[in-house]
């Protein structure tokens, strides 16, 4: 019995096809990754991004606008729970102007594992979405109450003086789908 796939111009011909489909998505923006050397240099890495952009005076907006982009998937990347494509991390890259240690944490695909523990499905779905965009969602609601004096943007949102819907709507591909609006006061820390 002959197996193709052993024969050398068989493993040739499909290597050459990986090769192109390679170069393809390159030249598409869509396919690059980095290895780095620890959790703890990764998340260096997007801190002095973080740093960078506030040395700019650059908001998760103004970047997410010149990526096209929103605002808090940006900010998830900025944490590292996103990866961007290619040409993505080359806008940011010279919007930011990073250094290329830096710049290489934009090619590592994120490791999502700063979650709570729970085994409810539902649950545990809305805890990983938290998980993934909560760093974000802190620094984009930061932004959005910040103020010209400095002090606002330093609080939280109520959960007391708060509402939750959930609405069932229909995608753009006529699947079902569920919305869901937190509806809270702004309540800012007391300066003394």
């Amino acid at each position: 019995m002959c197996i193709d796939y052993l024969k050398p111009e068989v493993y040739l011909s499909n290597y050459k096809i990986k090769i192109l489909m390679r170069m393809f998505l390159i030249n598409l923006g869509m396919a690059k990754t980095e290895v780095m050397a620890s959790p703890e240099e990764k998340a260096d890495a997007f801190r002095r991004a973080r740093e960078r952009m506030k040395q700019k005076g650059i908001t998760y907006t103004k970047l997410a606008q010149s990526i096209g982009k929103d605002a808090m998937f940006v900010a998830a990347a900025l944490h590292g729970q996103h990866k961007l494509s290619i040409n993505d991390v080359e806008k940011l890259s010279q919007l930011l102007d990073l250094d290329t240690e830096t710049k290489k944490a934009f090619f590592t695909y994120p490791v999502r594992t700063n979650y709570p523990t729970e085994t409810d499905p539902f649950k545990y779905r809305i805890l990983e979405a938290i998980g993934l965009y909560g760093d974000a969602m802190r620094e984009v609601f930061n932004e959005l109450f910040a103020d010209e004096i400095g002090r606002g943007g330093d609080g939280i949102m109520s959960a007391i003086d708060f509402s939750i819907k959930l609405e069932k709507i229909t995608g753009s591909h006529g699947e079902p789908r569920l919305r869901i609006i937190m509806d809270g006061k702004y309540l800012e820390y007391k300066e003394f």
